[in-house]
């Protein structure tokens, strides 16, 4: 009677544990699905608050891994920089064939160049298709890393100096350009909310100087849009802008518009400028005037993923007429663009120099800041702008003020406010003072290029552009986000969710050498068996490969071992759902490997099928069978055999290392539940 008691208490002790481990690993769930949500929704300093609390509660190389993304995507560089490492250190860094190029990148955010150019060779091992974007940047990463070592040693004659006039603040701020004595800027420290009632932060143009301190201009865009990136005209009668529409950075879709000066001086209304600029469906952005002395033409550039491009945005540009007319967009072609990003134009009428930003072009990490000119109708080599104007982090919105000795940039350098400590999610505006010659192009001491007079710009600003300052969001750093409030899911819903359920066999199993469609074994018995084989399938497949034996050792824990307990919580939730009064039909898939004859494999498939019916059956004390014989639970089975086998799995019977104890074939070797459908 005691030892019927001890052991009465040790499973009241193991059932608390699994309840209290069920407990954790589904809030654990549910962070990691609002981490996901996010993520897709382009919300990455939330994402990756959502990911640390999962973390917390249940340490998987998954999550980490999703935690490192989404901290190198809003600027904490550190803490993806240590996630990186903990997942590079695990047995699962396999699965993640992209995990050495992205630590290359934070590595270079970071300034540790041979790091860095180490981590991009070990990426181009992994991923050898020369034709593959990232094969392609990698090549181009190791190359630049040795170009940041020397751009670090030969710095430029240049000052560059944060702007502490409470124009920063720990939001972004970009896009600046001097008329006069005030300065057009442009801010995402307004917030908005959606279609949905969410807030989210929204962008506006702002005028500080005079009497107009930080003041947000009217006139620009709705409630619900974005306005950003304004551009004056040299003769200042033609304000240009971006307006933008869509509630995340990277989802919106941005067209130019202008708005030009009337007769008794006031601005007329912001009209959208023609599909020469703005092609419908695509991003057109990052406006700027230039003065072409050549042609005597005024040039708009700007910023665009349009179609014809050489890649990702590109720098075009399109003529003025006097009468203000745009001409075709004329892409700048593939020595300044490349298969990567250039944005944010400035060209520079004194010099007849064209400055841009790139994330392609060999520089210090980030985006960088290059120049151009234009020689005999061909568009120069890029150059790098040099450190100190360029940093291991974002450098963009280079201009240079009518003086041509100095300039603003922004960026999100070491020194820029943020929203917490370790990271560089926002941009600040930078001032510069330029050294240059009287008879120099920036940077280009043997240039015979001399300064030319650009029309002078002239603005003045009506009331009516004027509005007070709507409510700003309070600048301290916003707490991490409360625990997910996750609306209750329908147990349908909890169902889907699970699929698909994998499940894995031993070769000729259930029942081997025989050609009948149904077996007594359930699935539970031949899983058992199958997975006590690990070290028998690491023996014959690795062969003393260690990698291999890694990769045999990886499929059974996390896919052989997973299905099967996938397969227990998808009968647990089905029950619930049965008890609830739905009627389910379970869609159920058979698969093998190649190595039998086709016929003989389709009945396997049929056998695996029926074992796993059969494990349904048996479940818990048979309390599925109330369900079946009431056809409140049905199944639907499709036997494929070996028909939907990938090409080059090998069905030699004398290579058993590779036809039976390969991963590849393993893999094969599987029924799916696939789908669950509620009869009513």
């Amino acid at each position: 009677m005691k030892a019927r008691t001890k052991t009465l208490h040790f499973i009241l002790l193991l059932l608390l544990c699994c309840c209290s481990y069920s407990t954790f690993a589904q809030t654990a769930r549910a962070y990691e699905r609002a981490g996901d949500k996010a993520m897709d929704e382009k919300e990455y300093y939330a994402a990756s608050q959502y990911y640390k609390e999962s973390i917390k509660l249940r340490n998987k190389s998954t999550t980490v891994y999703k935690f490192a993304q989404a901290c190198r995507l809003f600027g904490a560089y550190i803490d993806a920089d240590k996630s990186y490492a903990v997942v590079a250190k695990t047995k699962d860094r396999n699965r993640f064939s992209q995990l050495a190029y992205w630590q290359g990148d934070i590595k270079k955010r970071l300034k540790q160049y041979d790091k860095a150019a180490g981590l991009f060779r070990l990426y181009l091992v992994t991923d050898p298709d020369e034709n593959s974007f990232y094969h392609q940047k990698a090549k181009q990463e190791i190359e630049a890393c040795e170009l940041a070592k020397q751009l670090l040693i030969d710095t430029v004659a240049v000052e560059v100096e944060w702007v502490d006039t409470g124009i920063n603040t720990p939001f972004s701020e970009f896009a600046p350009h001097q008329v006069g004595d005030s300065l057009f800027y442009s801010s995402m420290r307004f917030k908005m909310k959606d279609e949905e009632g969410k807030e989210r932060y929204k962008s506006k143009l702002l005028l500080s100087g005079g009497e107009t301190e930080n003041k947000p201009l009217s006139g620009f865009a709705s409630k619900d849009e974005h306005a950003a990136n304004s551009a004056i005209s040299p003769d200042g009668r033609s304000l240009y802008f971006t307006r933008c529409e869509g509630g995340n950075s990277e989802d919106i879709v941005c067209s130019i518009y202008v708005r030009k000066k009337r007769d008794d001086g006031s601005w007329g209304r912001a009209k959208i400028l023609p599909e020469t600029v703005n092609f419908t469906g695509y991003t057109s952005t990052h406006p700027n005037v230039g003065f072409d002395s050549l042609r005597n033409k005024e040039l708009l550039f700007f910023s665009s993923n349009r179609p014809g491009g050489q890649g990702k945005m590109d720098v075009w540009y399109s003529e003025i007429s006097p009468e203000g007319n745009l001409g075709d967009a004329i892409n700048l072609g593939e020595k300044v663009n490349s298969i990567d990003d250039e944005i944010t134009p400035f060209f520079h009428t004194a010099t007849q120099s064209l400055y841009f930003s790139s994330n392609w072009h060999q520089g210090l990490g980030g985006y960088d800041i290059f120049n151009t000119r234009l020689e005999d109708k061909t568009w120069q080599e890029p150059i790098n702008a040099g450190y100190p104007l360029n940093s291991s982090y974002n450098d963009v919105y280079f201009v240079i003020n009518e003086d041509n000795s100095t300039g603003y940039l922004s960026s999100n350098r070491i020194g820029s406010l943020s929203l917490a400590e370790n990271e560089a999610c926002c941009n600040d505006i930078y001032a510069i003072t330029l050294n240059m010659k009287e008879d120099e192009v920036f940077y280009e001491d043997t240039s015979s290029v001399t300064f030319i007079t650009a029309p002078k710009m002239t603005i003045d600003l009506p009331s009516e552009m004027l509005i007070e300052t709507p409510e700003i969001i309070p600048t301290p750093a916003p707490p991490p986000p409360p625990p997910p409030s996750i609306p209750p899911k329908t147990i349908m819903e909890e169902l889907e969710e699970l699929l698909p359920v994998a499940l894995y066999f031993h070769n000729d199993e259930p029942d081997s050498n025989t050609v009948r469609i149904v077996t007594k074994k359930n699935y539970e018995e031949t899983y058992l068996w199958y997975y006590s084989l690990k070290d028998l399938y690491k023996t014959q497949h690795a062969r003393g490969d260690v990698a291999l034996k890694w990769k045999v050792d990886d499929f059974f824990e996390y896919e052989v071992r997973k299905g099967y307990e996938d397969l227990d919580l998808f009968s647990r939730t089905l029950l619930r759902a049965l008890m609830s009064g739905y009627h389910v039909r379970v869609s159920i898939k058979g698969y093998t490997s190649p190595r039998a004859p086709s016929t003989y494999n389709e009945n396997l498939a049929k056998r695996r099928i029926s074992s796993v019916r059969n494990y349904f059956a048996a479940f818990e004390a048979n309390v599925f069978q109330q369900f079946i014989d009431s056809g409140r639970l049905t199944f639907y089975e499709t036997p494929f055999g070996e028909t939907t086998a990938p090409a080059g799995i090998s069905d030699a019977y004398d290579d058993a290392r590779n036809s039976i104890y390969s991963v590849e074939a393993s893999k094969e070797r599987r029924v799916e539940i696939i789908e669950i459908e509620r009869i009513r």
